[in-house]
Protein backbone atom coordinates (compact mmCIF):
# COMPACT_ATOMS: atom_id res chain seq x y z
CA UNK A 1 0.00 0.00 0.00
CA UNK A 2 1.51 2.97 -0.99
CA UNK A 3 2.14 5.47 1.88
CA UNK A 4 0.46 8.77 2.56
CA UNK A 5 2.00 12.17 3.18
CA UNK A 6 0.27 14.61 4.66
CA UNK A 7 1.68 18.42 4.24
CA UNK A 8 -0.27 21.40 6.61
CA UNK A 9 1.17 24.85 5.37
CA UNK A 10 0.86 28.01 7.45
CA UNK A 11 2.00 31.47 6.82
CA UNK A 12 2.88 33.47 9.69
CA UNK A 13 3.00 37.79 9.14
CA UNK A 14 6.42 39.04 9.49
CA UNK A 15 4.69 42.12 11.46
CA UNK A 16 4.16 44.15 15.21
CA UNK A 17 2.85 41.27 16.91
CA UNK A 18 2.73 37.23 17.17
CA UNK A 19 1.46 35.34 15.33
CA UNK A 20 -0.08 31.79 16.56
CA UNK A 21 -1.38 29.63 13.47
CA UNK A 22 1.77 28.11 12.99
CA UNK A 23 2.49 27.26 17.00
CA UNK A 24 -1.28 26.12 16.82
CA UNK A 25 -0.26 23.66 13.45
CA UNK A 26 1.58 21.89 16.31
CA UNK A 27 -0.31 21.34 18.88
CA UNK A 28 -3.41 20.48 16.91
CA UNK A 29 -1.97 18.10 14.38
CA UNK A 30 0.91 16.91 16.01
CA UNK A 31 3.15 16.25 12.77
CA UNK A 32 5.72 13.76 12.52
CA UNK A 33 8.12 16.47 10.74
CA UNK A 34 8.36 20.02 10.86
CA UNK A 35 10.08 22.16 7.82
CA UNK A 36 11.31 26.06 8.56
CA UNK A 37 12.06 28.55 6.19
CA UNK A 38 15.32 28.59 7.72
CA UNK A 39 18.74 28.11 5.93
CA UNK A 40 19.99 24.80 5.99
CA UNK A 41 23.31 23.42 7.03
CA UNK A 42 26.43 23.18 5.66
CA UNK A 43 25.75 19.80 3.47
CA UNK A 44 21.76 19.41 3.79
CA UNK A 45 18.81 20.61 5.86
CA UNK A 46 18.94 17.98 8.96
CA UNK A 47 19.61 19.21 12.67
CA UNK A 48 21.13 18.05 15.71
CA UNK A 49 17.97 17.20 17.24
CA UNK A 50 16.93 14.76 14.62
CA UNK A 51 20.16 12.48 16.02
CA UNK A 52 18.37 12.37 19.49
CA UNK A 53 15.35 10.18 21.14
CA UNK A 54 12.73 12.47 22.92
CA UNK A 55 13.91 11.83 26.24
CA UNK A 56 17.45 13.11 25.29
CA UNK A 57 17.01 16.09 23.03
CA UNK A 58 19.53 18.51 23.29
CA UNK A 59 16.90 20.91 25.01
CA UNK A 60 20.06 23.26 25.88
CA UNK A 61 20.43 23.69 22.10
CA UNK A 62 16.26 25.08 21.81
CA UNK A 63 16.73 27.57 25.31
CA UNK A 64 19.49 29.18 22.15
CA UNK A 65 17.24 29.46 19.78
CA UNK A 66 14.46 31.07 21.84
CA UNK A 67 16.90 33.85 23.55
CA UNK A 68 18.02 34.47 20.36
CA UNK A 69 14.58 34.93 19.04
CA UNK A 70 13.90 36.88 22.25
CA UNK A 71 16.54 39.55 21.06
CA UNK A 72 14.96 39.80 17.87
CA UNK A 73 11.51 39.86 19.26
CA UNK A 74 12.51 43.16 20.65
CA UNK A 75 12.69 44.98 16.95
CA UNK A 76 10.56 42.34 14.98
CA UNK A 77 8.09 41.19 17.81
CA UNK A 78 6.47 38.67 15.12
CA UNK A 79 9.49 36.67 15.87
CA UNK A 80 7.75 35.72 19.76
CA UNK A 81 5.74 33.33 16.70
CA UNK A 82 8.65 30.79 16.24
CA UNK A 83 9.42 31.01 20.03
CA UNK A 84 5.53 29.44 20.69
CA UNK A 85 6.32 27.16 17.94
CA UNK A 86 9.20 25.71 19.59
CA UNK A 87 8.07 25.75 22.88
CA UNK A 88 4.73 23.46 21.51
CA UNK A 89 7.38 21.25 19.85
CA UNK A 90 9.10 20.75 23.12
CA UNK A 91 5.74 19.49 24.63
CA UNK A 92 5.40 16.88 22.05
CA UNK A 93 9.08 15.33 22.94
CA UNK A 94 8.09 15.88 26.37
CA UNK A 95 4.73 13.69 25.25
CA UNK A 96 7.40 11.42 23.57
CA UNK A 97 6.09 12.74 20.18
CA UNK A 98 9.41 12.37 18.24
CA UNK A 99 8.82 15.12 15.93
CA UNK A 100 11.77 16.05 13.24
CA UNK A 101 12.69 18.88 12.90
CA UNK A 102 14.43 20.62 9.21
CA UNK A 103 15.43 24.08 8.34
CA UNK A 104 14.86 23.80 4.39
CA UNK A 105 15.65 27.19 2.63
CA UNK A 106 18.83 28.52 1.22
CA UNK A 107 21.77 30.10 3.05
CA UNK A 108 21.26 33.57 4.59
CA UNK A 109 23.73 35.49 2.03
CA UNK A 110 20.62 34.52 -0.65
CA UNK A 111 18.05 35.49 1.72
CA UNK A 112 19.14 38.58 2.16
CA UNK A 113 18.76 39.88 -1.50
CA UNK A 114 15.04 40.13 -0.58
CA UNK A 115 16.32 43.45 1.38
CA UNK A 116 16.67 44.88 -2.51
CA UNK A 117 13.18 44.42 -3.35
CA UNK A 118 10.19 46.72 -2.24
CA UNK A 119 6.45 44.67 -2.16
CA UNK A 120 4.84 44.71 -4.08
CA UNK A 121 6.32 46.34 -6.62
CA UNK A 122 8.60 43.91 -6.92
CA UNK A 123 7.04 40.92 -9.01
CA UNK A 124 7.40 43.44 -11.69
CA UNK A 125 11.07 42.94 -11.53
CA UNK A 126 12.42 39.77 -13.50
CA UNK A 127 15.02 39.59 -10.80
CA UNK A 128 12.55 38.95 -7.88
CA UNK A 129 11.62 35.98 -10.09
CA UNK A 130 15.42 35.17 -10.62
CA UNK A 131 15.39 35.34 -6.45
CA UNK A 132 12.34 33.70 -5.80
CA UNK A 133 13.56 30.38 -8.63
CA UNK A 134 17.22 30.18 -6.51
CA UNK A 135 15.60 29.89 -3.29
CA UNK A 136 13.02 27.59 -4.40
CA UNK A 137 14.61 25.42 -6.97
CA UNK A 138 18.64 24.91 -5.54
CA UNK A 139 17.07 24.69 -1.73
CA UNK A 140 13.51 24.16 -0.49
CA UNK A 141 12.67 21.53 -3.53
CA UNK A 142 15.52 19.52 -3.48
CA UNK A 143 15.49 19.57 0.59
CA UNK A 144 12.05 18.67 0.50
CA UNK A 145 12.77 15.65 -1.66
CA UNK A 146 15.74 14.81 0.94
CA UNK A 147 13.75 15.14 4.09
CA UNK A 148 11.02 12.49 1.81
CA UNK A 149 13.84 10.42 1.09
CA UNK A 150 15.53 10.59 4.62
CA UNK A 151 11.77 9.44 5.93
CA UNK A 152 11.42 6.75 3.50
CA UNK A 153 8.85 4.32 5.52
CA UNK A 154 5.15 4.69 7.00
CA UNK A 155 2.36 7.45 6.53
CA UNK A 156 3.86 11.32 7.29
CA UNK A 157 2.21 14.56 8.09
CA UNK A 158 4.43 17.70 7.70
CA UNK A 159 3.97 20.79 9.15
CA UNK A 160 5.66 23.05 6.33
CA UNK A 161 6.57 26.73 7.69
CA UNK A 162 7.37 28.09 4.55
CA UNK A 163 5.13 31.21 3.02
CA UNK A 164 2.12 30.09 0.82
CA UNK A 165 4.33 32.10 -2.17
CA UNK A 166 7.52 29.53 -1.89
CA UNK A 167 5.13 26.82 -1.23
CA UNK A 168 3.09 27.25 -4.17
CA UNK A 169 6.04 27.43 -6.17
CA UNK A 170 7.78 24.43 -4.92
CA UNK A 171 4.29 22.03 -5.18
CA UNK A 172 4.68 22.83 -8.63
CA UNK A 173 8.73 21.98 -8.66
CA UNK A 174 7.52 19.13 -7.03
CA UNK A 175 5.84 17.79 -9.75
CA UNK A 176 9.37 17.85 -11.86
CA UNK A 177 8.12 19.90 -14.67
CA UNK A 178 10.51 20.11 -17.82
CA UNK A 179 12.76 23.25 -18.35
CA UNK A 180 10.52 24.84 -20.60
CA UNK A 181 7.12 24.60 -18.12
CA UNK A 182 9.64 26.10 -15.27
CA UNK A 183 10.52 28.64 -17.66
CA UNK A 184 7.17 29.98 -18.84
CA UNK A 185 5.93 29.65 -14.77
CA UNK A 186 9.02 31.59 -13.25
CA UNK A 187 9.87 34.25 -16.35
CA UNK A 188 7.33 33.70 -19.41
CA UNK A 189 5.60 37.04 -18.40
CA UNK A 190 9.38 39.16 -19.33
CA UNK A 191 9.08 39.22 -22.88
CA UNK A 192 12.73 40.64 -23.32
CA UNK A 193 14.14 38.09 -20.84
CA UNK A 194 15.44 34.11 -22.53
CA UNK A 195 17.17 31.45 -22.03
CA UNK A 196 19.95 32.87 -23.89
CA UNK A 197 20.42 36.62 -22.37
CA UNK A 198 19.41 35.88 -18.93
CA UNK A 199 22.72 34.93 -17.80
CA UNK A 200 24.25 38.13 -19.00
CA UNK A 201 21.41 40.47 -17.80
CA UNK A 202 21.67 38.44 -14.09
CA UNK A 203 25.29 39.31 -13.77
CA UNK A 204 24.97 42.70 -14.86
CA UNK A 205 22.42 43.21 -11.55
CA UNK A 206 24.04 41.47 -8.98
CA UNK A 207 26.88 39.02 -8.73
CA UNK A 208 25.91 37.49 -5.27
CA UNK A 209 22.45 36.27 -7.38
CA UNK A 210 24.61 35.28 -10.28
CA UNK A 211 26.91 32.86 -8.55
CA UNK A 212 23.86 31.02 -7.31
CA UNK A 213 21.89 31.05 -10.96
CA UNK A 214 25.79 29.70 -12.56
CA UNK A 215 24.27 26.12 -10.03
CA UNK A 216 21.48 26.22 -12.26
CA UNK A 217 22.00 24.54 -15.83
CA UNK A 218 18.52 23.28 -16.84
CA UNK A 219 18.52 26.43 -19.46
CA UNK A 220 21.46 26.15 -21.06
Amino acid sequence: MKRKIKFIQENCIEGGKIDLRQANVVSKHKPDIVMFELPQGKVNPDTVFNKYPTNKKPLKEVDVIIKGLRQVAKKYPYAKSDIAVWNNIKKLWKNKKNVYVYNIDGPSELRKYFMNFEYPKCRKDFMFWVYLFLREYLYMKKNVEWVLNKNPKGDLKIAIFLQSIHWNHTKFLLTNPSKEKIWEYYFGEFKDITPENIDGKIKEKNKIIYKYWKKVSIFK
